[in-house]
């Protein structure tokens, strides 16, 4: 077998990217801000804590449209791991709360009607996070308030809609220290929501105990752009035959060249490596000289790493 390097530290990269799973993760930090800066405002939501303390449930919808999605990065088969939003005022609620955040992919490309029921809302969505013992702490602008994503969510192109439900009931009063005064932008027809004694059935998209017409709350995602060019990666890629007795081919269909390729033993022992030189789409290794058992085949190209299971008997 081949062992010599080019580049002395293929090995350590490779095998660091065996280590986290055999992906390159391409985690971005995007908001969201279309249209004009607004004055601060509590009744935007996504939580709806007003100067009175009084109203406990509160329920909202967002829509992000295609085109805004587009704007900062997200493309179908974007994975999203966080969500956050700002408030202006470090004011802060120890709870405890229920706080509960869906997500959806949608054709929806505008909130038009005066009213929407949260059944219709929430039909098709997802919960992608929820806290029963949630606590909002003081921070404000200019930072955001994120919340980790218990399952990421995929986007597979389209509208995204963003629900949250806010339920502090049991919490002994004073449920917050103030008002969440939350940054927001001017932008017609995307939010639907309502402040109420009881979780709301239907939420209003011009007036929430004032006016939130064409407003909607800043909002900052952390997302992973990487995992549609990952699956298109290894869907061009193939291994064969698997299993293999004297040599194995590796054929790239994609337009992106194989720049190197590790193999490994199951206990990660490096047993070839070789740096491709110029464009083939078909590469032969021997293995004949490997024992019999399961090696892992690192393929790195220009567009990101793969990683091809494959046995020798």
């Amino acid at each position: 077998m081949r062992t010599s390097l080019h580049s002395r530290g293929l090995v350590t990269i490779l095998l660091a990217l065996f280590s986290l799973g055999a992906f390159r993760a391409d985690a971005q930090v995007v908001q969201i801000n279309t249209g004009a800066a607004a004055a601060p405002l509590y009744a935007v939501g996504p939580i709806y804590v007003s100067s009175t303390l009084f109203y406990r449930y509160s329920r909202y919808a967002y829509l992000y449209t295609q085109d805004e999605l587009a704007a900062v990065g997200f493309t179908p088969g974007t994975t999203i791991t966080t969500v956050g939003w700002m408030k202006s005022t470090a004011n802060s609620a120890a709870g405890p709360a229920l706080f509960s955040i869906f997500m959806k992919n949608s054709g929806t490309t505008a909130y038009a009607l005066p009213t929407e029921t949260w059944a219709n809302l929430s039909s098709g969505a997802t919960m992608v996070y929820t806290n029963a013992a949630q606590a909002i702490p003081a921070t404000a602008s200019p930072q955001y308030i994120d919340f980790a994503l218990t399952a990421p969510f995929v986007y597979t192109g389209g509208s995204l809609e963003i629900l949250t439900e806010w339920d502090i009931s049991t919490a002994p009063t004073p449920i917050a220290t103030g008002p969440f005064e939350w940054e927001n932008t001017i932008v017609a027809d995307r939010i639907y929501g309502m402040g109420n004694t009881a979780l709301p059935a239907t939420l209003n998209s011009t007036t929430n105990n004032t006016s939130i017409d064409d407003r909607r709350p800043v909002i900052q995602f952390t997302i992973d752009t990487s995992t549609g060019l990952r699956d298109l990666i290894d869907a061009m890629i193939s291994v064969s035959p698997n299993p293999a007795q004297e040599f194995i081919r590796i054929r790239n269909e994609g337009a992106t060249p194989v720049e190197s390729m590790v193999i490994t033993d199951a206990v990660g022992q490096v047993v070839f490596v070789e740096e491709q030189r110029g464009i083939r789409t078909d590469h032969v290794i021997n293995v004949a000289g490997l024992k019999a058992g399961a090696y892992f085949l690192g393929i790195q190209t220009g567009a990101g790493c793969v990683v091809k299971r494959f046995t020798v008997w």
